[in-house]
């Protein structure tokens, strides 16, 4: 398989799947029964296995930390990492950019748009559902694969930290860099999710046109001024600008009632990947 025809199929599948729709049984209001999740127009990255990146850099303690698993310690025989980028539509986006005056749920404060909270968690869904899609595609063509966070072998090192960080496959892949809110900066923005599979196919590497893992981050301070705890704050640099352990509360705050036939809980913030110089592009390009 080329690459442009595995791309073009992962396109073609977020175009057409209805799973990238918020179906009316799930919606928090009527009127979110429909909205589309993602842009079609996804970034797709690859890079070797056994890139030092993911044997050496990332399991630095202060990058990710020993615990990191490169891909061969997930998939022995792999040869490839596949990165992927979804962007959120328009209209996910554009609803949290506002004040947060969306109506509440059985007195529980709503920190975000209901329409990001949708892209969170049923977003997070169809992006199981285009991982396994690629998978399929490979498999179809003999290769192995293995999807690390739904292989059942995914685990935290730190509340914040797991043994795979799909920010920093994306950075390896040639996605893009980091921000000061620790989202990755990439030529669709920060506003969106990412996914990966490791399987031992062969795909050219995707260049990396960056050096510094923090380049495309102007320090602007917008990310900031959009936080409404305070995690944010840049006279600490860009690799440690963000804090977590204040960040992580008001998040675990968000959580509204089971709701919905699936009882679905859901959560989200977002604030600081809106509204900002970097929600939609690269700053400055």
């Amino acid at each position: 398989m080329e690459k442009q025809e595995l791309v073009q199929a992962i396109s073609d599948f977020v175009a057409q799947s209805e799973a990238n729709l918020v179906r009316p049984e799930d919606a928090i209001y009527p009127d979110l029964a429909g909205l589309r999740i993602y842009d079609a127009d996804l970034l797709v990255g690859f890079a070797a296995a056994d890139d030092p990146l993911f044997t050496d850099t990332f399991k630095r303690e202060g990058v990710i930390s020993p615990q990191f698993k490169a891909p061969r310690e997930w998939l022995p025989q792999a040869n490839t990492v596949i990165s992927f980028f979804l962007p959120f539509t328009e209209a996910v986006r554009a609803s949290n950019r506002t004040a947060l005056d969306e109506p509440t749920q059985a007195g529980h404060p709503q920190h975000c748009s209901a329409a990001w909270m949708h892209a969170r968690v049923e977003g997070q869904d169809f992006l199981d559902q285009i991982t396994d899609h690629i998978e399929a595609l490979l498999r179809q063509q003999g290769y192995r694969t293995l999807c690390p966070t739904s292989s059942g072998q995914l685990g935290m090192i730190t509340p914040v930290c797991s043994n795979w960080s799909e920010r920093h496959v994306a950075f390896a892949c040639g996605l893009g860099t980091f921000g000061l809110s620790k989202g990755l900066i990439t030529a669709k923005g920060m506003a969106g999710r990412f996914g990966s599979v490791i399987t031992d196919a062969v795909f050219e590497p995707t260049p990396r046109p960056y050096t510094d893992p923090f380049e495309y981050c102007t320090m602007c301070g917008a990310c900031q001024r959009r936080c409404p705890v305070g995690a944010i704050d840049v006279r600490r640099g860009c690799a440690l600008g963000k804090d977590q352990t204040i960040c992580a509360p008001y998040l675990k705050a968000s959580y509204l009632p089971p709701h919905g036939p699936r009882d679905v809980v859901r959560y989200g913030c977002g604030k600081c990947q809106v509204g900002v110089p970097c929600e939609k592009g690269i700053p400055g390009r």
